[in-house]
């Protein structure tokens, strides 16, 4: 993990991208050329220009442009690559990758440059508004505990199965000598929450759905204690979602909305369905590695639904509607086409956390808790404005496998659908056309490899069981 820049390039690295942002408004900041690191941060605005740059980061297709919502259902039942195509991510689609993999290589070293931008934030002490340099530092935090998120459920097995077991370096500070060692899945979930924590105690201000808000990083919270799946965490992801429910003036998007909703370019202000989206328009993108472009049928059209999943839609269903059924020339017929992301001129924004998804986390956390009449009702407050014919009748476990595939419908395509299933322990199949039309939860491959050329720079990373030499 050692970076191989040295200090006096360290703006390089903490503010890369600032020409890249989340709004128009947010993008108008001073950008910074060469400054010595110590002088980088001295002033609110420079705190802000930096923060700028952490979420340009966030928008490269290493991360959230393409990569983390594309393999999150690629890898596991819910996406396919079409038989034409472009030979971008086949070998996660057929589960035969190897340890010096591009896309997880990527996703692991941009993860860790963003990280060292909030890093930086966080360690800063600009002059200014108290309110606005606490708000910039709680969105500092958010973001790194949404890395973390990340990098720990791709690169460690789930907290769930072994919270001992090895997790990811935690880098809390620059440092260009470091040589962090992994640290355990349960104390990179500890510094997640913590910082989740100190996001929502610091933010009092109400940016646009391109910025962390703190009840965005309160939705984080419960989501980030679900997937630790103990009683105590269940109870924490209840309460975090009830108090984003309850308080962040959040609402679910209408059925007669949903359609437009996934249309709308640029950010939004808080209100309907959005908690925090990655934003890209037509100056700030990543062109042709978008994943509009990836779903798009005049871009690539390489990532196509799994028909399975199609068939889970009822006709009453508005969701089903962001699928289209077409062809594919000189290949799929029929051919299942993506429409969430419909977009290939702004490349529109990756949705990365959805008050939708705080309703699922709350159905699922109360009914962990053995409060089904609770859980019903928040998952047919969901399904009310998606399903006009849908009932929720079920109890006892079927009322668990309920809620779970409603996750899987309503979340599908936006990379939630692999982590779910590696939570929960559970094998996946249905891969069709893949080489893996099945992957047993024992597979060494569920888990991604720490990349070899991290292994060749820090020789106190462990690889993951499997990927051994």
């Amino acid at each position: 993990m050692k970076l191989r820049f040295k200090s006096i390039l360290l703006v390089g690295i903490i503010l890369g991208g600032l020409l890249s942002s989340c709004s128009k408004d947010f993008l108008d900041q001073p950008p910074y050329t060469s400054v010595p690191a110590e002088e980088a941060l001295l002033t609110e605005a420079d705190a802000l220009s930096a923060l700028t740059g952490s979420y340009a980061g966030l928008r490269v297709f290493d991360l959230y442009g393409r990569t983390i919502p594309l393999i999150g259902d690629l890898w596991a039942d819910n996406v396919l690559i079409s038989t034409r195509n472009a030979g971008r991510y086949t070998e996660i689609f057929n589960n035969n990758f190897v340890e010096n993999n591009q896309w997880f290589t990527g996703l692991w070293q941009n993860a860790y440059r963003v990280i060292n931008r909030a890093n930086n934030i966080i360690h800063s002490t600009p002059t200014g508004s108290e309110a606005n340099i606490n708000q910039y530092k709680g969105e500092a935090y958010a973001i790194r505990a949404l890395l973390y998120f990340e990098l720990v459920r791709f690169f460690a097995r789930p907290y769930t199965d072994n919270p001992a077991g090895p997790g990811v370096p935690l880098v809390l500070a620059f440092d260009i000598d470091a040589k962090p060692a992994r640290a355990t899945v349960e104390e990179v979930y500890t510094q997640i929450l913590a910082d989740l924590d100190q996001a929502y105690s610091l933010m009092t201000l109400a940016p646009s759905t391109g910025r962390f808000s703190k009840y965005a990083a309160r939705a984080l919270a419960a989501k980030v204690n679900l997937h630790k799946g103990t009683q105590a965490s269940y109870q924490l992801a209840f309460d975090y979602a009830k108090d984003v429910i309850d308080n962040s003036g959040v609402d679910i998007v209408p059925a007669s909305n949903l359609v437009s909703y996934w249309e709308a370019t640029g950010s939004q202000s808080l209100g309907t369905e959005t908690l925090l989206e990655i934003v890209s328009d037509q100056i700030d993108n990543a062109g042709f590695d978008e994943l509009p472009y990836f779903f798009g049928q005049q871009g690539y059209g390489d990532g196509l639904s799994q028909k399975a999943l199609y068939d889970l839609y009822t006709a009453t269903d508005v969701r089903k509607e962001l699928i289209i059924v077409g062809t594919r020339t000189r290949a799929e017929n029929p051919a299942f086409i993506i429409n969430k992301y419909p977009d290939l001129v702004n490349y529109g924004a990756k949705k990365i956390l959805r008050i939708s998804d705080v309703y699922l986390i709350a159905s699922e956390a109360a009914y962990r808790l053995n409060q089904e009449n609770v859980a019903k009702g928040f998952l047919s407050d969901l399904l009310a404005e998606r399903d006009p014919a849908a009932e929720v009748t079920e109890s006892g476990a079927a009322l668990f496998e309920r809620i779970i595939l409603e996750r899987r419908k309503e979340l599908a395509f936006e990379g939630d659908r692999y982590h779910t299933l590696n939570r929960l322990k559970r094998d996946i199949t249905g891969r069709v056309p893949s080489q893996a039309t099945e992957i047993p939860y024992s597979d060494f491959r569920r888990v991604a490899p720490i990349p070899q050329a991290e292994l060749d720079r820090n020789s106190n990373l462990e690889p993951n069981d499997g990927w051994r030499q």
